[in-house]
Order: structure tokens, then C-alpha cells, then sequence
């Protein structure tokens, strides 16, 4: 999968492949978030935005859950890395949890949603 270079302006870790992606999301910490919320439109879905260092870059994690037949957030959803194209895996269960407990707060981290070189950090580039 190749960073999709429309919506990452300063690319990505040349070297990243989607077994890095894997270990991005098992590193992700949902307790960390910088913004959850539930979806509007049908209230069944939690998402959650955190981000993890990988090499000298730093790089978003989504997650999300969604509500069982009895309205808790235990089922697995999807986790993904903005701006690497193509690439999802499932929610893993230790993170649903974390999502499940993370309050809904934050704001949107519209471009800072996508990777960014960790020199750049609190540039507001």
C-alpha cells in the first residue's frame, strides 16, 4: 500500500509496509486519544483518534467499535492509519476496550490526521 499523496503533504515513512501499519495499531494507546466521538447517524459507532511514534515520524491511528445487540461497545470495528491507501485490519479486542472507555471529547484533527515528520511537532504546519 503507498501513502496516498492527495491528502498527506509531507508523505510518509519511505519505508513503511502494512506489517508496520499492524504495529502501529498494536501500539496505539485509545486511552491517549486526542478526539472520540459516536457517529451521527446511527449512534452505533465509537471512533477514536490517537498517534504513535514510528521512527522519526508521527503517524495516526483510528479505531473503532461498535455497540452489541445489548448497547455496549464490544464489537470489533475497524482500525486503519489515515493516508495509507488501501489498508484496514479489525479492531483488535484490547483496543475495543480502550475505545469503549474513552470519553467522547476532543476536536477533529482534520490535517494532523495524517503522518507528519516529528521535527514538524508544534510547528502548527
Amino acid at each position: 500500500m503507498p501513502w496516498d499523496l492527495t491528502k498527506c503533504p509531507h508523505k510518509g515513512p519511505v519505508s513503511f509496509t502494512n506489517v508496520d501499519a499492524q504495529a502501529a495499531v498494536t501500539a496505539a494507546d485509545f486511552t491517549q486519544s486526542v478526539y472520540v466521538n459516536i457517529s451521527a447517524a446511527t449512534g452505533g459507532t465509537k471512533q477514536a483518534y490517537t498517534y504513535c511514534d514510528i521512527g522519526d515520524w508521527i503517524i495516526c491511528v483510528v479505531g473503532h467499535a461498535h455497540k452489541d445487540r445489548l448497547g455496549f461497545w464490544t464489537r470489533p470495528g475497524n482500525c486503519f492509519i489515515p493516508g495509507w491507501a488501501g489498508w484496514q485490519m479489525n479492531t483488535p479486542a484490547l483496543k475495543i476496550a480502550q475505545i469503549a472507555g474513552a470519553p467522547v471529547h476532543g476536536v477533529f484533527p482534520d490535517g494532523l490526521r495524517y503522518p507528519r515528520p516529528a521535527m514538524l511537532e508544534g510547528l502548527n504546519l
